[in-house]
């Protein structure tokens, strides 16, 4: 972590899940913005974002919570084992830090599905967040609604792998290979990979059948009509329907900005933190 930020931790109880946070303070700036940052899942939210961290000096105050599912965040009582959850559920998580912690106003931030939640916390709270920067948000995978419905469905087979099948590396690069096929396969970085993911895999699992239930009954044009002042940002090595599916979006509506990042696939934000930080930093506004 940035030697400019000063990190504390602390938990909000819900009635079924203990809801871990991080607020990182910018000691060079701490009157700057406010900006909460949501991760993808199987991550948690430091290793996600402290790379970024010296390189946003706009921001006197970060707010990074484990989502349900990942990190420090834990079922309650505690000992109980995972369950499954919906998308709304941790938008509900979040949105009690906020009330709790009384950020009423602050930008946001969200990779993968960390992106979706992002993108539905907007959407119920509009007055809340400034300026969005979405990476790779779930949800926004493909321009053909239908055709990501469909796909989809690949993904609950991978999750499903993960809870049934020895070793869970199988679901795992079951899973990756689908998100992200055109990844860096070297040994050292695909077991570095998996190693992450399978920390937490229950709730990975979750988080993918999570949002394989929103593709299916969710708005997606109501969703994308409630965004407002967007910057999202897809990997060049990405999949190419996603890219697709970003400059549409960006062609069609005013406010939103697309950048694609070179050299990247979708752990974008671990391979090009500083880029990214960089984008973010000379688009706030």
């Amino acid at each position: 972590m940035s030697e400019h930020f000063q990190c504390e931790t602390a938990s909000l109880d819900r009635q079924d899940y203990r809801i871990f946070y991080r607020i990182y303070r910018n000691l060079h700036n701490p009157n700057g913005r406010k900006i909460l940052m949501l991760h993808g899942a199987g991550v948690d939210g430091a290793f996600t974002w402290e790379p970024m961290l010296r390189h946003l000096s706009h921001w006197g105050t970060l707010l990074v919570p484990d989502l349900r599912g990942m990190g420090q965040s834990i079922p309650l009582p505690e000992g109980r084992v995972e369950n499954a959850f919906t998308v709304e559920q941790v938008v509900c998580d979040v949105s009690a830090v906020l009330d709790y912690l009384g950020w009423f106003e602050s930008d946001l931030a969200g990779y993968s599905f960390g992106g979706l939640v992002a993108m539905l916390l907007k959407q119920q709270r509009p007055s809340a967040f400034r300026k969005t920067y979405l990476l790779e948000p779930a949800l926004l995978e493909r321009p053909d609604l239908n055709e990501m419905r469909q796909v989809r469905g690949n993904y609950s087979v991978a999750a499903q792998m993960m809870r049934t099948e020895e070793p869970v590396e199988k679901g795992i690069t079951h899973f990756l290979d689908l998100i992200s096929p055109k990844r860096s396969k070297s040994a050292r970085v695909e077991h570095a990979t998996v190693h992450r993911l399978k920390n937490r895999v229950l709730g990975l699992s979750y988080a993918l059948d999570a949002v394989t239930d929103a593709v299916q009954r969710l708005e997606r044009s109501v969703i994308i009509q409630a965004q407002s002042d967007v910057v999202s940002f897809v990997g060049s090595k990405s999949l190419d329907s996603m890219k697709a599916c970003h400059r549409q979006i960006a062609e069609q509506r005013n406010g939103w900005c697309y950048h694609e990042i070179g050299g990247t696939d979708h752990s974008l934000p671990f391979q090009k933190p500083s880029k990214i930080a960089e984008i973010v930093q000379r688009t706030i506004g």
